[in-house]
């Protein structure tokens, strides 16, 4: 099926940045694919560190340089093998790799280019297996993705419901780092005895297999395929790669490949947009109205406690811990952007029964303050859950509560309102809140929060 992008309003020749974001026709098998989370992507360096929208410069160019090159043919593993020859060269290397990540970390605007595609791909829940060949931690740090580097690890293989195998190795594991040309030789032959190498063949022989961030003169590419295809030999199920440029395609269709022609990022966002149509996947725009919500609700709790006191009125925790409900659930949807847990429908529609028995179980014991903790958890989860529509229609939810007053409390002079008669609009509530208090050495600094559990 076609995937248009309705969105772009600017010239796409003129921007670095998105001219190849080409409109690409999908497979409906692989779109298929992805709903029933049956995709592995296979991530090389072109969507990481040695794209030169990151940096100008290649890693590969760094030591060519410092090596006194100019032959452009020389294939990066016997740059490496060189490289390494020369007095602590094995040293030498992993220190220019570390000085390389951590130049790029400490610049914000080189980082966000480098983990664009982990960012997109991050709530992208549906793909939970990745292979690559980078050695950085983007996958682990941005997509929430657990890293299998060595045979050990896979004992662990199950527990994470996100898992990136690293057969390069990580820099977070100097010993593991394969950049040689004899590093390769013994690559190679761990795929082919090792456990990972038995992990990777079952995903080539039960998954279909997406090629992102490669090109045909990336040596990477050059000796994972020639595993990957020596394993697909007599499976039916095809393999893909995207890639930005044309003038690959037809080398990439003669090895069996299906090319997609456009950028990786831009890939991973339309299949987003399709899943979202189908009401697989929640939008991302989940996590911006959460991040939105929650600067107000934490102004408004802020705005609270610096006008009344608790000891002068002892009702305002409800409101405060009614606050901190909302708060709590929407800090909660942010941090899990990174996994894509909200992203999923099934199970954050699953949420909402626990917390409404919890409620109904902390009424009937009179613990109001969980009670109105409660009902601030659920009205942040329902706020975000809704569309746009029913968002313009309804509103932002209150961001106060009380016990008692029938129409919602939406703002803070609403509440300035009825804050004089809550004692006696609820007394049991009212009561509960006074023990509370008094138990309180009196201060102007205190304010009344509810922790992120009942």
């Amino acid at each position: 099926m076609p995937i248009v992008d309705m969105e772009e309003t600017f010239n796409k020749d003129d921007c670095v940045v998105s001219k190849h974001r080409h409109e690409f026709t999908c497979p409906d098998n692989l779109l298929d694919d992805f709903m029933s989370k049956n995709v592995v992507l296979f991530a090389g360096a072109g969507i990481s560190t040695e794209s030169r929208n990151v940096l100008y410069y290649t890693f590969h160019d760094t030591i060519k340089s410092e090596l006194g090159y100019e032959d452009d043919n020389i294939l990066f593993p016997e740059l490496m093998e060189e490289y390494c020859s020369q007095s602590n060269g094995r040293i030498k290397l992993i220190s220019k790799i570390k000085q390389r990540l951590k130049y790029i970390e400490s610049f914000p605007e080189l980082y966000r280019n480098a983990t664009k595609f982990h960012t997109r791909l991050a709530t992208l829940f549906p793909l939970n297996t990745i292979v690559t060949t980078n050695w950085d931690t983007y996958f682990e740090d941005v997509c929430n993705a657990a890293p299998f580097v060595s045979d050990q690890d896979l004992a662990f293989w199950e527990i994470d419901e996100r898992r990136v195998l690293k057969i390069h190795g990580s820099i977070n594991n100097y010993g593991s780092i394969v950049a040689t040309s004899s590093d390769y030789e013994a690559c190679k032959k761990r795929l082919h005895k090792g456990l990972i190498g038995s992990v990777l063949k079952t995903l080539l022989a039960t998954k279909t297999v997406v090629f992102i961030g490669y090109s045909l003169t990336d040596h990477d590419f050059l000796s994972i395929y020639d595993f990957v295809s020596e394993q697909m030999k007599g499976f039916q199920r095809q393999a893909f790669i995207v890639t930005p440029f044309k003038d690959e395609c037809k080398n990439f269709e003669q090895i069996g490949l299906i090319p997609i022609i456009t950028d990786g990022e831009y890939f991973i966002s339309r299949i987003k947009q399709y899943l979202v149509a189908k009401k697989v996947m929640l939008p991302d725009s989940i996590y911006s109205a959460a991040n939105h919500l929650n600067l107000l609700v934490d102004l408004e709790h802020k705005r609270l406690h610096k006008k009344y006191s608790c000891f002068d009125h002892p009702q305002i925790i409800y409101a405060a811990t009614y606050q901190d409900g909302m708060i709590h659930a929407l800090d909660r949807i942010c941090a899990f952007k990174s996994c894509g847990d909200y992203s999923d429908p099934v199970k954050f529609n699953g949420i909402f029964k626990p917390y409404l028995e919890w409620r109904k179980e902390k009424l009937k014991n009179k613990i109001y303050e969980s009670v109105a903790y409660i009902e601030g958890y659920l009205n942040g989860l329902a706020f975000v859950l809704m569309n746009k529509e029913e968002k313009k229609h309804y509103g932002l939810p209150p961001l106060y509560y009380a016990f008692e007053v029938k129409e919602e409390i939406k703002t803070f002079t609403n509440f300035e309102k009825v804050l004089e008669d809550l004692p006696k609009l609820h007394k049991a509530s009212y009561k509960r809140a006074k023990i509370a208090v008094d138990k309180l050495k009196s201060s102007n600094s205190i304010e009344f929060h509810h922790p992120p559990w009942l």
